[in-house]
């Protein structure tokens, strides 16, 4: 193999850092259009997130009006909890008065038939007597 000048030598280097200089604009330029395309790709995305978040707002927002429902119905319930308590207390004292009232009557009937039945013995036993007397 021959040994090169330093012109050719030069020349070679010089067409390499040429050729190399070449790619590297391509390749710069392609690096570009790549951050252009990943920028552009990053910003749809940040676009669907928002409408993801949105959305997911949204949903919020609905469940909140259902908590919101729920409570009031809870509130009324509650208020239909406590009616029925006040109820059931006036039912039972109702219930209560009753009782001592039949319990009374029932002191008033039994002693009213123990009086009868006084009184019927002691009118038999006076009939008896007036009929063994004469």
């Amino acid at each position: 193999m021959a040994v090169k000048t330093v012109e050719e030598r030069l020349t070679v280097a010089e067409q390499q850092v040429e050729e190399n200089a070449r790619d590297t604009e391509g390749l710069g330029g392609a690096v570009l259009e790549l951050g252009r395309r990943m920028e552009q790709g990053f910003e749809a995305i940040d676009r669907r997130f928002e409408i993801i978040d949105r959305r997911f707002e949204a949903i919020e927002h609905r469940f909140e009006a259902v908590d919101q429902r729920f409570e009031a119905m809870d509130q009324r319930f509650e208020a239909l909890e406590r009616r029925f308590d006040r109820m059931e207390q006036r039912v039972e004292q109702r219930l209560d008065r009753l009782d001592q009232q039949m319990s009374r009557q029932f002191f008033w009937v039994v002693g009213i038939q123990i009086t009868t039945v006084l009184a019927m013995t002691g009118a038999i036993a006076a009939i008896a007597a007036a009929a063994l007397g004469s």
